[in-house]
C-alpha cells in the first residue's frame, strides 16, 4: 500500500478485502435481522451500516485506487478512524458514537 510491497500483488491479498467486506456487509444483515431493528428506523443502526459503506470505499481507496501515496495513507488513517467510530456506535448504541462526549 505505502512502500510498494509486492505481496500487494500477491492473490491473497487482491481477494481478502473483498471477502472481509462481504463479511462485514452480511453481518450488518445479520444483526439487523436478530436483532428486529432495522436500518432508517434505528438511528444507530443506520449510521453504523453508512459508516461501514465509508469503511469499505477508504478500504479500496486506500489499497488500489489511490493515485498517490499521500492520498493512500489519509484514506487508511481515515479507514481506521472510521473502524473505531464503527465500534463506537456499536458499543454505546449512540449515533454519535464516541463523537457523543465531545459533543454533549
Amino acid at each position: 500500500m505505502v512502500s510498494g510491497n509486492a505481496l500487494l500483488q500477491a492473490k491473497f491479498t487482491r481477494v481478502a478485502p473483498h471477502v472481509i467486506d462481504t463479511i462485514l456487509l452480511l453481518a450488518a444483515v445479520a444483526l439487523t435481522l436478530q436483532i428486529n431493528q432495522y436500518p432508517l428506523t434505528s438511528s444507530w443502526l443506520t449510521v453504523k451500516v453508512i459508516a461501514l459503506v465509508v469503511y469499505i470505499l477508504l478500504g479500496v481507496i486506500a489499497l488500489k485506487r489511490g493515485k498517490t501515496r499521500a492520498q493512500r495513507v489519509i484514506a487508511f488513517a481515515l479507514a481506521l478512524l472510521t473502524f473505531a467510530f464503527i465500534i463506537s456506535v456499536a458499543l454505546l448504541r449512540q449515533p454519535l458514537g464516541f463523537l457523543h462526549y465531545f459533543l454533549a
